[in-house]
């Protein structure tokens, strides 16, 4: 069964490096599972609870975040390709007695032909109450936790020289989509 599971990964990958452009039109391609568009998470009071889906929340800033430090940034499309590739995984937190909302986002960076790099983690805590704008408050948790992860990733020369000079000649882009199914960090 794992031997079909690989095979079936491998065909996929080659697929998709098929399709792959020769050249990426982005510096940054971000992935962001379908699931945190679709699946809404529940921040926990004694009195109010509060239910929000964490892709729509992230997905502006995160462009705007990136494309003002990194270059050109997009959200991955089908068949899109770019130079770092990276899959961002949105986390928060309400602590109800200290009135806090912790934010996390771990990003996985892996270069444009697939390679994971990285691992990064942005963290924050932001004070406020889940009675009043909610809304507002997780916001201001994840823009604090995703330029903390931003400006770790833009210390990391790795990640220069990739933006720089792109992938060796001899390696081909993979589309985002692929992200899911490469293979991360061995730890």
């Amino acid at each position: 069964m794992k031997q079909l599971l690989y095979a079936v990964g491998a065909i996929l990958l080659a697929q998709g490096q098929a399709m792959a452009e020769d050249t990426p039109s982005n510096q940054v391609v971000v992935y962001i599972s379908p699931h945190e568009y679709t699946h809404e998470i529940k921040l926990w009071h004694f009195v109010k609870d509060y239910w929000f889906a964490q892709g729509p929340l992230i997905e502006p800033v995160l462009v705007k975040t990136l494309s003002a430090t990194l270059g050109e940034t997009a959200i991955c499309d089908a068949g899109v390709t770019g130079k770092v590739l990276l899959w961002v995984k949105p986390e928060m937190f309400y602590n109800p007695h200290m009135r806090n909302f912790y934010g996390t986002i771990n990003a996985t960076v892996y270069s444009g032909s697939g390679h994971a790099l990285a691992t990064y983690s942005g963290k924050s805590r932001y004070s406020g109450d889940l009675d009043i704008l909610p809304a507002k408050s997780v916001q201001a948790a994840y823009d604090l936790a995703i330029q903390s992860f931003v400006d770790k990733m833009k210390a990391d020369p790795a990640i220069s020289k990739l933006l720089q000079e792109g992938i060796p000649s001899n390696q081909s882009y993979t589309p985002c989509s692929m992200v899911a199914v490469l293979p991360g960090l061995k730890r």
